[in-house]
């Protein structure tokens, strides 16, 4: 622990319901880490699928957030935390498992590698809304920051880990246990979930379902500070997924990189994430939140624009890649940790559920979408083509939020008076208008 700051210690020695609930994540992300870069991998290697098939078994695990997660969010808004975690960790130990089944019976069919995507992808839905709606909930103000470092530092560990030991597990040991050690890692959730005790849902009106979705989504979208992010997320999400997927196929086919060296490239950018991630806090002891925040979209643009330039070079590509891998996980780093903590902070208690939903929806709604129009373009162009198109486009639409007011914003007290400012205006103007 001595590579986090004192703050950050300080959070997980005292606090039990924040270590309880962040070994629970930390289990859950490597094993979606895993999971993730796992089924397009056995698409492509076990399956022999196109770039459309590979990208729409990606789509499909996150096809689940534009569908549930409004709902997602009126429920962990109205029980307890810990009945979600736990739910969702099992359904999702459960598909994996299934696919274990089938592979070790008759093999995998495509259709049985989708259907597991599609389980999965709900059950992570419903986990992540339930963990990030639950942390303002146990953390005071200023501890946020410092536990959403730590939350994107382990991240940033799973995501170097997962793809490194999806290729490794695969090609030394087959699919079967790769299998096995992605269930593993959901049932540690689970034990990690029912440990979450005492933690309750805000005390609210009750209204409809389709009230509490409507009034969340008009809660989110009316304040400019939050309608930013959401866009600037569901923007680079967009292009980070396209990129991703069209890159799987260019370096196993145009590269003609292993699935294990495509792993180990992919997990060795997320250094640069872990790096990120450990620099975030102590770097708002110098900067304004809000800039650090514009840097990180940028600079995240700017590392997988690298990455077709180095393939050009002839030698070393793997390890070039690698470096401007490091780089774009630098830059999401910054941006995540931020932006997380800023959608935790800005909006009132009962309505931290709702804005999670709503911001999902609209930050990963677009991950869906990036993997298919990836492998269309990568089919269409050419993977080389493909990662140039996209690149280029990200780094353009990487500079919105130096246009928003919250570039600005210092601190995450400042951020939050300047949403609760844009809410108490909104508020009069809707005071002021004529009656229907």
């Amino acid at each position: 622990m001595a590579i986090f700051d004192r703050d950050t210690r300080i959070l997980v020695a005292e606090n039990k319901d924040f270590r309880n609930i962040w070994l629970g994540e930390t289990s859950a992300h490597f094993g979606g880490q895993l999971t993730s870069f796992l089924l397009p991998l056995i698409a492509v290697t076990y399956l022999h699928s196109d770039g459309t098939g590979v990208g729409l078994v990606s789509a499909v695990q996150f096809l689940p957030v534009v569908v549930l997660s409004l709902i997602a969010g009126v429920m962990v808004d109205r029980y307890p935390p810990r009945r979600t975690l736990v739910t969702a960790s099992l359904a999702q130990g459960a598909a994996l498992a299934a696919l274990g089944a089938f592979q070790a019976a008759d093999g995998l069919t495509f259709g049985q590698l989708v259907g597991a995507a599609a389980v999965i992808g709900v059950a992570t839905v419903f986990y992540e809304v339930a963990y990030q709606s639950t942390l303002p909930r146990i953390l005071p103000l200023g501890s946020i920051a410092a536990a959403n470092g730590l939350h994107q530092a382990t991240y940033s560990v799973s995501t170097l880990a997962g793809p490194s030991a999806a290729g490794f597990l695969v090609g030394r040991l087959g699919l079967s246990p790769a299998l096995t050690v992605a269930a593993a890692c959901s049932a540690g959730a689970v034990v990690s979930g029912l440990l979450l005790r005492g933690v309750k849902a805000p005390e609210q009106p009750r209204e409809s379902a389709l009230k509490a979705i409507g009034s969340g989504l008009r809660y989110t979208w009316s304040l400019r500070p939050i309608r930013d992010l959401c866009v600037q997320a569901g923007l680079s999400n967009l292009h980070e997924k396209a990129f991703l997927t069209i890159f799987l196929v260019f370096a196993v086919r145009g590269l003609d990189m292993s699935g294990t060296t495509v792993g180990v490239v992919i997990g060795i950018g997320s250094v640069g994430a872990l790096l990120g991630s450990l620099c975030a806090n102590r770097l708002t002891k110098r900067w304004a939140v809000g800039g650090v925040l514009a840097l990180g979209a940028v600079l995240a643009a700017l590392g997988l624009l690298l990455v077709p330039i180095v393939s050009h070079v002839g030698v070393f590509v793997a390890v070039l890649a690698s470096v401007a891998m490091m780089l774009n996980g630098f830059g999401v780093a910054l941006f995540n940790v931020f932006a997380v903590s800023l959608r935790q902070a800005i909006p009132p208690e009962h309505q931290i559920g709702a804005v999670t939903a709503s911001y999902r929806l609209v930050a990963l709604g677009t991950l869906p979408l990036g993997a298919v129009v990836g492998g269309a373009l990568a089919d269409a162009l050419s993977p080389g083509t493909a990662l140039w198109v996209v690149g280029l486009s990200y780094l353009v639409v990487s500079f919105w939020l130096t246009l928003s007011p919250l570039r600005g914003a210092r601190t995450l007290e400042e951020a939050q008076r300047l949403g609760r400012t844009a809410e108490a205006s909104r508020t009069e103007d809707t005071d002021r208008s004529p009656s229907a």
